[in-house]
């Protein structure tokens, strides 16, 4: 087993990368989203986090959340959990030997997810700032569209509506962004 060590801090704010499993392409079909949507809310119910950014592509997804306290490892654990659950084609039963190793089946994991994620604890308002609009413009990056507004699959449209993004986020181009901040967005 992986000996991860995390610093925890009470409330702040993460940013996090997951992936689907074998970086298969399904997180923008409609039943996964909402598979996925429910399972985010049902989640905040119990173990509450804002969103501050977030944006979901085919085979991962980006988020920058605030959470009051350190139980960040169950909130993943849930989701993964709630969304395998109500999609019957991703559960564990569903896994075959081709597509997963005995540790997988015997753990009962469903072929949705990969079992771990990227996490990073922000630290400063600048690396916050950064890691939402790496977030934001993560489809640019990918190649799925010119500009960050045109993918319906973020907050980035929302939060411009709501003032909450700075209005000069309609119109940033990756060579600004390359120019702000470097390797970040290679």
């Amino acid at each position: 087993m992986r000996n991860v060590r995390r610093y925890f801090e009470k409330g702040g704010y993460y940013f996090f990368t997951v992936n689907t499993f074998q970086r298969q392409p399904v997180l923008l079909k409609p039943a996964v989203q909402k598979a996925f949507w429910q399972a985010v809310r049902q989640t905040m119910e119990t173990h509450p986090f804002d969103i501050e950014a977030w944006c979901m592509l085919p085979d991962h997804f980006h988020c920058v959340i605030f959470c009051e306290d350190e139980k960040l490892p169950q909130r993943w654990a849930k989701i993964k959990a709630l969304t395998t659950r109500a999609l019957p084609e991703f559960a564990h039963n569903a896994i075959n030997a081709k597509t997963a190793n005995d540790s997988r089946i015997m753990r009962k994991s469903g072929r949705l997810w990969q079992k771990s994620y990227f996490e990073r604890t922000i630290r400063n308002d600048r690396e916050r700032y950064m890691l939402m609009l790496y977030t934001l413009f993560n489809p640019v990056k990918h190649g799925y569209i010119e500009n960050a507004i045109e993918w319906p699959y973020s907050t980035l449209r929302s939060g411009l509506a709501r003032g909450f993004y700075p209005s000069s986020w309609r119109s940033i181009d990756t060579t600004w962004l390359q120019q702000q901040f470097g390797n970040y967005f290679e």
